[in-house]
């Protein structure tokens, strides 16, 4: 089966509620007493566990991002997004990849509760929020900010200011970069979030971003 990459047909939040749901009831059937259990009966088991307790939290993140995350967005862009799902998508963590492959390399695909195609696109996702990146930065260089160059400090506080990087899906602990890493991750968040703008609404839903990114390049620089 060829995979493909970029949004799953359907919502990151139904993907996961059926995840959690049907992972809950396949430990149930699979489970074992500890005292009858192979070792590898026991790390099947403790491995479903963990995807059970991700997914959980994953839900979680999800209704924060649309609570809180896509509301500040659209406030301030005054951009309301057509597909509030994509938003999701974006935020979701390069590091929660394992789980997705984990769980599509783990059961048969005719037993999954989604379309495999779906899991692997989630573990896929940095593919296609490069891409996003890439036409968010080439949109703002050649047609909405020509001649100038919007830097990587900038952009990381337009992502500081709509707390993406706080809001990360999947990941759980993982250790956060600092510095120049740190600055190019969450400028790479915040570009792709404006390739969405773009590729949903054209360049007249980033130019009224265009005062927003002056006035965060006029404090950066003083």
């Amino acid at each position: 089966m060829v995979y493909e990459y970029g949004p799953t047909s359907s919502s990151l939040e139904e993907v996961l509620l059926a995840l959690e749901d049907w992972l809950t009831r396949r430990y149930r059937l699979e489970y074992v007493p500890a005292h009858r259990r192979s070792a590898r009966q026991s790390r099947r088991l403790r491995r479903i566990r963990v995807w059970i307790m991700a997914t959980a939290r994953m839900i979680d993140e999800v209704y924060r991002v649309r609570q809180q995350t896509i509301p500040r967005i659209e406030h301030e862009t005054g951009y309301a997004f057509r597909s509030p799902e994509t938003l999701p998508w974006i935020l979701i963590n390069p590091s929660a990849s394992r789980l997705f492959s984990g769980i599509l390399a783990g059961f048969e695909e005719g037993a999954l509760p989604v379309r495999a195609n779906d899991l692997a696109r989630l573990a896929n996702t940095s593919t296609g929020i490069q891409a996003l990146a890439l036409i968010g930065d080439v949109t703002l260089r050649l047609k909405i900010l020509p001649g100038r160059r919007v830097g990587s400090e900038e952009l990381a506080a337009l992502c500081d200011r709509w707390s993406l990087y706080e809001n990360l899906i999947g990941g759980g602990n993982r250790r956060r970069p600092v510095g120049e890493t740190l600055e190019r991750e969450k400028a790479a968040l915040a570009m792709a979030v404006l390739g969405l703008i773009y590729t949903e609404g054209g360049d007249d839903a980033l130019r009224p971003l265009v005062p927003l990114l002056n006035r965060l390049g006029a404090v950066l620089s003083t």
